[in-house]
């Protein structure tokens, strides 16, 4: 039980307590980066980067001296050139809500603002980079995947993938971004909505949907 003997339901705290041991020892990173990867990476456990709640845009954009109208200009023409169908992958879907205007559609100036927003504000929960991959992960308990239909890109894993994409693209890495979720229960999670998209899309892998339990073995076999 936790303070003043509540239970911390926080997705956040569940996330920083699990992956806490990850974090103290190098093993333990590489051996969550080949799960994910399917296979074994022949690199060293030093070779293995792992960091929590990343704000990859904001914090890129505040070390090269502050985010303008350039870097939003800049970003839409990465989304253009890595996403030119995805408001039209996401309407033949089908699982989804109806789309506003603003949703997936780089049309304006205002667009590519909105789009730099998105971006500068998405966080990821998991973090791993090799060198040759970036691996991004959301961690849920009880909450659902996000969904703001006010937003440009609407649906969080959606956000984060191409958060992360364009990022990669825009500093010229030669990295592979591969999303994975953890969550209480594989079959629901594989259930909804966003993780259904992202595995038809060939963004996710299906063996990339993991539980806590999954987390915890990595530190306790």
């Amino acid at each position: 039980m936790g303070i003043l003997q509540i239970k911390n339901r926080s997705e956040n705290w569940k996330t920083a307590r699990f992956f806490s041991p990850l974090l103290e020892d190098p093993n333990l990173p590489l051996c969550l980066a080949n799960r994910l990867a399917g296979g074994t990476f022949g690199i060293g456990k030093d070779e293995v980067r792992l960091e929590l709640y990343w704000k990859g845009v904001r914090d890129y954009l505040h070390q090269s001296g502050g985010r303008n109208d350039s870097d939003d200009r800049c970003f839409a023409k990465h989304y253009k050139r890595l996403f030119p169908n995805l408001r039209t992958n996401v309407q033949e879907h089908g699982n989804f809500h109806d789309l506003k205007d603003r949703n997936y559609n780089l049309h304006n100036e205002d667009s590519a603002c909105l789009l730099g927003n998105n971006l500068y504000n998405t966080e990821i929960d998991i973090v791993l980079e090799t060198p040759s991959h970036l691996f991004i992960g959301e961690a849920k308990g009880e909450m659902s995947f996000g969904t703001d239909g006010n937003l440009f890109l609407v649906h969080q894993l959606i956000r984060q993938y191409v958060m992360a994409s364009i990022l990669v693209a825009h500093l010229g890495c030669e990295k592979r971004v591969v999303p994975f979720v953890v969550g209480n229960d594989v079959e629901s999670m594989k259930k909804t909505c966003q993780v259904k998209f992202m595995i038809s899309q060939c963004y996710m892998r299906e063996e990339n949907v993991l539980t806590w339990d999954d987390i915890r073995k990595l530190s306790n076999p």
